[in-house]
C-alpha cells in the first residue's frame, strides 16, 4: 500500500468515527482536520473536492468494491447482502453521510453506483442490444433499486434489512430473468 492510499484510508476511518458517534447535521473541514490531526493542504491533496470526495472514496472502498467484485464473479445476490450488511454494520454513519448530502448530490450518487453495477451485470449480454436498450435496463432497474434504498433512509432504516435485502435481490434476479429469456428468444 503507498503512503498516499494509507492516508486516504486513515482519512476514511476517521470520517467513519466522527459520523458514528452522533447524529451530524454538519461536518466541516475544519472539525475533521482538527479530529485527523492532519492539514488542510494533505486533505484537499488527496480529496480536491473536499468532504463530498472523502465521503464518496469512502463508501466506494467500503461498499462499491466489495459489491463489484461480487457482480464481476456473477453474484448479484451477494453483492447485495454485502451492501445491507455494510449499511446496518454503520447505520448511523450511512444516515449520517445521507443526510448531510443534498437530494441532487444523494440521486446522482446512487444513479453513478447503481449504472455502474448494472451496467457490469449486463455486459454478457451486451451482444443482444444495443448501447442505447442497455441504458434503458440500466436507467429502468438501477432507478427501481435507487428508489427502495432512498425510501429505506428517509424511514431512517427502520425497515428490516432483510426486506430491503430480499426486495433488492428480487429486482436484480427479475432483470438476469428478463436478460436471459431474451437470449432464447
Amino acid at each position: 500500500m503507498t503512503r498516499r492510499q494509507a492516508t486516504k484510508r486513515y482519512m476514511a476511518m476517521i470520517l467513519i468515527e466522527l459520523l458514528m458517534d452522533q447524529k451530524a447535521t454538519k461536518l466541516t473541514v475544519a472539525t475533521f482536520l482538527k479530529t485527523a490531526n492532519l492539514s488542510r493542504t494533505t486533505f484537499y491533496n488527496h480529496f480536491p473536492t473536499g468532504m463530498c470526495g472523502l465521503f464518496w472514496w469512502t463508501l466506494e472502498q467500503q461498499i462499491i468494491q466489495k459489491v463489484d467484485e461480487s457482480i464481476v464473479s456473477g453474484d448479484w445476490e451477494s453483492g447485495c447482502h454485502e451492501a445491507i450488511q455494510f449499511i446496518t454494520r454503520y447505520r448511523m454513519f450511512c444516515l449520517n453521510l445521507y443526510h448531510l448530502a443534498d437530494y441532487p448530490e444523494r440521486r446522482r450518487f446512487f444513479e453513478q453506483v447503481m449504472k455502474q453495477i448494472i451496467h457490469k451485470a449486463l455486459r454478457h449480454y451486451k451482444a443482444q442490444y444495443t448501447p442505447q436498450q442497455l441504458n434503458h435496463l440500466e436507467d429502468f432497474y438501477g432507478g427501481a433499486i435507487i428508489r427502495q434504498l432512498d425510501c429505506w433512509f428517509e424511514n431512517n432504516l427502520q425497515t428490516e434489512p432483510e426486506v430491503i435485502d430480499e426486495r433488492l435481490c428480487f429486482n436484480l434476479k427479475q432483470l438476469e430473468q428478463i436478460v436471459k429469456s431474451d437470449q432464447t428468444i
